[in-house]
């Protein structure tokens, strides 16, 4: 067996089947389908049975709702492919992603080979390519430290390496390694928390610039909707990261503040879910929220350099503890933002 394509299931049963049968569909064929319904209160138990029974390639997992990182570790352990693949259960690959792989695989022998990712937004039906800071070819490990360590979490421009698990193809025995060891009540970080390490062990990484897999924005969904507890979440994947330093692989020297940055662009993007999601009246609780020891460290050290105009007066504005007027200023530009689309 090539590949394990693994596929968590929770509440998409409006997209599940054509997540599913962009898999089946692959114009390579040796792989096998791990569909992992994570207790999902809709239909989604019953069509992952459906397509289990259709298909010989496919097996199902059934188990009581326990978050996304528990969904991915019960595939993983169940996988026998020689490496994997992670697909979101309302997300979608084109014919060619598994073919890609296994020719970049067998081409350059490396541990990790990732494809950048087509974002499509559900509102308006926007698409957008989404590639990696890096230029497409493959890095050996000094080339790995050279060029993708400067980036791995975050630079001063606010660049980094693509977080997400989709769109990749991981030595199993290397995503075994590090996505099993990944605490299960994370799910936000919980990604990047694998990848990560990857990239740290890893020998060989191919970057490819074909966007071959297509990754559904949804407003409301768990990684871009606002949710209170993200703030914890964030939390808790800096003092993931932090025990990194105790490891014995070569750090990025300035891994320290990669993490100072990551916090606080994370916490950036926190406030911009917030007036998305049309919080202000929550602003009190933000404000709390953000006030986690980790959380205020990363506000108040974090250095970044040629960011935008707004990224810059937001931070400005949390480091001084002025939330509502930061809420106030990014509902401001979101406001002019659609003002110059309607003119457009």
């Amino acid at each position: 067996m090539y590949f394990s394509v693994i596929v968590t299931a929770y509440n998409v049963e409006a997209y599940l089947r054509c997540c599913v049968d962009s898999i089946l569909a692959q114009t390579f064929e040796d792989f096998e389908l791990i569909l992992v319904d994570d207790g999902s209160p809709d239909n989604c138990p019953a069509i992952c049975d459906a397509y289990g029974k259709r298909d010989g390639r496919v097996k199902v997992i059934h188990q009581e709702n326990r978050g996304v990182t528990a969904a991915r570790k019960a595939g993983l352990k169940v996988a026998a492919g020689r490496y994997v693949a992670f697909v979101d259960g309302d997300d979608r690959i084109k014919p060619e992603f598994l073919k890609r792989g296994y020719e970049k695989i067998e081409e350059t022998e490396a541990e990790m080979v990732t494809f950048s990712c087509t974002h499509e937004y559900e509102r308006g039906k926007n698409t957008e390519i989404v590639h990696e800071p890096a230029k497409e070819g493959l890095y050996q490990k000094r080339e790995i430290q050279e060029t993708i360590y400067p980036s791995l979490l975050m630079n001063e421009e606010m660049k980094h390496m693509l977080y997400y698990i989709s769109g990749r193809f991981i030595y199993r025995p290397l995503a075994e390694k590090h996505f099993l060891s990944v605490k299960e009540e994370i799910s936000l970080g919980e990604d990047m928390l694998g990848v990560v390490p990857v990239y740290l062990e890893s020998k060989k990484v191919y970057l490819c610039r074909e966007p071959l897999n297509i990754y559904r924005i949804r407003e409301r969904s768990g990684a871009h909707g606002f949710r209170m507890e993200s703030c914890g979440q964030v939390n808790m994947a800096l003092e993931e990261l932090k025990k990194l330093k105790e490891s014995s692989w070569d750090l990025p020297e300035d891994f320290d503040m990669q993490i100072l940055r990551y916090g606080a662009y994370m916490c950036f993007t926190l406030m911009i879910h917030a007036v998305n999601d049309g919080q202000l009246c929550r602003i009190g609780e933000i404000r709390q929220a953000m006030k986690r020891p980790l959380l205020r460290e990363c506000i108040a050290k974090a250095r970044f350099k040629g960011i935008s105009p707004k990224a810059e007066i937001t931070y400005f504005l949390l480091k001084r503890n002025l939330f509502l007027v930061a809420y106030l200023f990014l509902l401001f530009c979101k406001k002019i933002k659609g003002i110059w689309k309607g003119r457009r």
